[in-house]
């Protein structure tokens, strides 16, 4: 079953110029729900999100279906946790110079590179914004 938020990406990605197709994919993230693999919970007990780090590059792995995030996982699941999160909860607790990897291996794959995150994060301000 294709997810709002997959069609919309794919859509967005086979017309990289036509700004409602992007800010329909935006919107779709902001709506969405995630899973993002954490690493065991630590004496604290509090969860420790999986970053990984390339040319001094900061990427976050996020999922939205079990079975993506199973198929990337694959080697490392007895060692993962996973945390569900709203994409308002995601972009809240995201910070700067964050690329969000999504669905990786999946045919929509997506990055979210910094400055996307800056701008959904703009997005979520102005729809909460308190008068």
């Amino acid at each position: 079953m294709t997810t709002a938020l997959e069609t919309a990406i794919t859509e967005a990605l086979n017309s990289p110029e036509d700004n409602k197709l992007i800010n329909k994919a935006y919107i779709e993230f902001i709506k969405a729900n995630f899973i993002i693999p954490v690493e065991k919970e630590d004496e604290a007990g509090e969860p420790k999100v999986l970053f990984f780090t390339e040319n001094l590059e900061t990427y976050l792995p996020a999922f939205t279906d079990k079975q993506y995030l199973d198929t990337w996982a694959d080697g490392i699941a007895s060692d993962i946790n996973v945390l569900t999160l709203t994409g308002v909860d995601l972009l809240k607790g995201i910070g700067e110079n964050v690329t969000v990897c999504l669905d990786i291996g999946a045919k929509h794959y997506k990055a979210f590179n910094a400055a996307e995150i800056a701008r959904l994060k703009g997005m979520i301000l102005k729809f909460f914004k308190t008068p």
